[in-house]
């Protein structure tokens, strides 16, 4: 009696075959470990960027802020603290009132370490509004005229004004501030302007705007609103 058998070939499988437990437990465990072992390093990426951040503005809260300044080695810690992190990250932390509610350029002006300032503001682009604020304060608290000038913190008191001058090429207004008090008690400063096209411009928009600062922010607003 003949009987029949069946021969797979090598190109054939059975279809639908279970995995072996051990395969299973295997992929589990092996999936498993993945993700254990990618959430601590993006843990440790945050970690390490925090303290990082922490301890950049450590330092350059003791440029600016330390009694045991040092003119000398100003430029080498500016840049380390730099290199640390990324330009915009470095920049952003530089105009954040995150020194004892200012900002560490304002510290740098207030403590009379220009060294220090003009490291750190080599570093900034353009200064935000939170920034230059908090520079019109630093200028008011020591009397810094020139620094105020030459940084172009001065409000846009007449806009018409702004946009007439620029129309005209007309270089900036110059004004000169002499304070002649005894910095105690007496408060007396002497301020020249010389005010550039001055007929034109006053024809035109009637009034003129200039501000100082002298022991605090000085405005002259409507200079004179009829020209004879």
């Amino acid at each position: 009696m003949a009987t029949k058998s069946e021969v797979f070939g090598d190109s054939e499988s059975v279809p639908n075959a279970p995995l072996a437990y051990d395969a299973i437990s295997t992929s589990a465990a092996s999936a498993e470990s993945v993700q254990c072992t990618s959430r601590p390093s993006i843990f440790s990426f945050l970690w390490i960027k925090r303290t990082t951040r922490a301890n950049v503005l450590s330092r350059v809260r003791n440029i600016v802020c330390a009694p045991d300044f040092s003119p000398s080695s100003v430029a080498q810690n500016v840049n380390d603290c730099a290199a640390s992190l990324s330009a915009a990250e470095f920049s952003n932390l530089l105009q954040k009132r995150n020194i004892e509610d200012h900002t560490a350029l304002y510290w740098a002006i207030v403590n009379k370490r220009r060294e220090a300032f003009s490291a750190l503001a080599g570093f900034i682009s353009k200064y935000s509004s939170v920034c230059s604020s908090d520079l019109r304060l630093a200028c008011m608290a020591t009397s810094d005229h020139a620094l105020f000038t030459s940084l172009n913190l001065g409000d846009n008191i007449n806009p018409k004004d702004e946009s007439l001058r620029r129309l005209l090429g007309c270089p900036p207004d110059e004004v000169q501030v002499h304070d002649e008090g005894d910095g105690l008690r007496k408060i007396q400063f002497v301020t020249r302007l010389r005010i550039r096209m001055f007929q034109k411009r006053l024809r035109t928009t009637q009034e003129l705007g200039v501000e100082f600062v002298a022991r605090g922010v000085w405005s002259l607003s409507k200079l004179f609103l009829t020209l004879t």
